[in-house]
């Protein structure tokens, strides 16, 4: 402590405490309190624009604080109506594809005042490109049974080939084990479409008819009503091309059913046909 007491240092901070302290003193007796006034204004201009800085800084930084909590409000905000907005879109959906829905299971029924019909929710289908065999929500409990029409309001799908309590499981038309008798709308013909091994592959199905008979592609055709599992007049799809078998060598024409199987999944439901005029049930 005595050896920085007796320091270059201590010194000169003394000696300039010192005249700080009495030039003030000096000149204010000498009447020139302006000059002292200037003066201290003069050493104190640094501190107070320092001073001011500081101020204006800690100002701007609350400030920052201030707005990143109102941005963080309204940002959740934002959120909260972009989700209910969402939320509100999806039930929208719902009700228009119910709507939808509603609007087919009428028009069949009022097209076909004579079949009883019940919905049904496709709740499976077969992994792969087509979907041929389907499981529905429906079964002997609401009074389903084998080989009952399955359709959509496109056309046929196929028929039930397994019931359960409450499922039943759906065999389409493009399946090795359907046939179904048939015309064609522009001429009548008389044939059956039947479900192939290779066509199956691409979604296709296949009719066989008289060989003198005028088929050309684009013919819808129509169940024909004969047979234990359909009603008349269900639309099968239309012909896409007619050729010679191989096997056979007699003309064999390629339908394209009305319901697409590589995505019927998309469907939903379906309507089984549990009734219609002129049906009767096998003993």
């Amino acid at each position: 402590m005595k050896k920085f007491l007796k320091s270059k240092l201590f010194i000169i901070c003394a000696a300039l405490a010192v005249v700080l302290a009495l030039v003030p003193a000096v000149l204010a007796a000498f009447g020139q309190v302006d000059v002292v006034r200037s003066g201290l204004a003069t050493v104190a201009k640094p501190f107070a624009f320092c001073g001011n800085k500081i101020a204006e800084a800690i100002d701007g930084f609350v400030s920052v604080f201030a707005d990143y909590d109102a941005l963080q409000k309204e940002n959740e905000e934002l959120r909260a109506t972009i989700e209910s907005m969402e939320n509100q879109m999806a039930e929208d959906e719902v009700l228009r594809e119910e709507n939808e829905w509603l609007r087919e299971f009428l028009d069949l029924s009022t097209k076909n005042p004579d079949f009883e019909l019940s919905d049904a929710d496709i709740i499976s289908f077969e992994a792969g490109n087509y979907s041929t065999v389907l499981t529905l929500n429906k079964g002997t409990v609401h009074g389903i049974k084998k080989n009952m029409p399955v359709i959509s309001a496109k056309g046929v799908i196929g028929y039930v080939s397994e019931v359960g309590l409450d499922w039943c499981r759906v065999a389409g038309i493009i399946e090795s084990t359907s046939k179904v008798s048939v015309y064609t709308d522009r001429t009548g013909v008389i044939g059956t479409v039947e479900g192939d091994s290779v066509l199956r592959a691409d979604g296709k199905c296949v009719m066989h008819y008289s060989p003198d008979s005028d088929i050309k592609p684009g013919d819808r055709v129509y169940t024909s009503g004969t047979g234990d599992i359909y009603p008349d007049g269900l639309l099968i799809g239309r012909i896409i091309s007619v050729e010679a078998d191989e096997a056979t060598r007699q003309l064999i024409a390629t339908v394209e059913p009305a319901v697409d199987f590589k995505s019927i999944h998309n469907l939903g439901s379906v309507m089984i046909v549990t009734g219609y005029v002129g049906h009767t049930e096998e003993k």
